[in-house]
């Protein structure tokens, strides 16, 4: 659950998109979107593209966080805000820099979202990766 730090505003407000993309085998081939079935349950789209490390850190350093899934049934939407934990709280330890500072440490672990591969047939099994683009409009 996101924290209650609203006292001094909002801050940081950003809206990301996330989908699975098959890789080509040759070459730079065009690759397209993973289709899903999510069944409408925002918490399988969640489970399915972040860790439980990353969900965690949007959990604690969030102050507004809202899950969607995407219109087109194959991706996860997510909006994000930080409130501040005011004076004398310095910049580097407020909830926004938080946040970026351990999506950072969790993007370089390869813990952030998760890289899935789908079976095809019993012998071949296809590598997607996870994309994340910036989105509009906001959820909240």
């Amino acid at each position: 659950m996101p924290n209650s730090d609203t006292q001094d505003g909002l801050f940081n407000k950003l809206t990301k998109e996330y989908r699975f993309y098959r890789i080509a085998e040759v070459g730079d081939g065009p690759s397209e979107v993973v289709t899903q079935s999510f069944g409408g349950n925002v918490e399988t789209a969640k489970s399915t593209f972040h860790t439980a490390d990353s969900l965690a850190n949007n959990d604690t350093n969030a102050t507004q966080l809202e899950y969607a899934i995407t219109a087109d049934g194959n991706g996860l939407k997510m909006t994000i805000a930080f409130g501040t934990k005011g004076a004398p709280i310095s910049e580097a330890d407020d909830w926004a820099d938080t946040w970026a500072t351990t999506k950072a440490a969790l993007t370089a672990a390869d813990n952030h979202v998760k890289q899935e591969e789908y079976t095809i047939r019993e012998d071949v099994t296809e590598k997607t990766e996870c994309r994340i683009i910036d989105a509009t409009p906001h959820l909240f």
